[in-house]
């Protein structure tokens, strides 16, 4: 079985970023609007990443060519958290995501 050493970025803003440093996360940029949405898509050319957090708000409010490839895209998995500015409507649940990415779905019982 290979091993995985696939990392996580983070992208929001300085307080978040500093946040995620603390616990062990190495790539954080400090971004905002269109910088932001530039390094996301740089970042999901990067086959080394596993997953990408970013604010709600950025990823509900990126280009929608940007949200296209966010969809189409398994790997790295974007994962949207809530800002200082609070949590949004969540459209689609880490369940969802989860399936897409790995093709299991977490809620059905056997």
């Amino acid at each position: 079985m290979a091993e995985r050493n696939e990392k996580i970025a983070v992208i929001a803003d300085s307080a978040t970023c500093t946040g995620f440093r603390l616990a062990g996360v190495e790539s954080t940029f400090p971004l905002t609007g269109a910088e932001a949405e530039a390094k996301m898509a740089e970042l999901l050319l990067d086959s080394g990443l596993g997953i990408i957090v970013v604010p709600e708000r950025l990823a509900e409010g990126c280009d929608w060519r940007l949200k296209k490839k966010v969809e189409a895209t398994a790997k790295p998995i974007v994962v949207a958290i809530p800002d200082s500015g609070g949590p949004i409507e969540q459209e689609e649940s880490l369940a969802k995501l989860i399936k897409r990415a790995l093709g299991v779905d977490l809620t059905k019982k056997k």
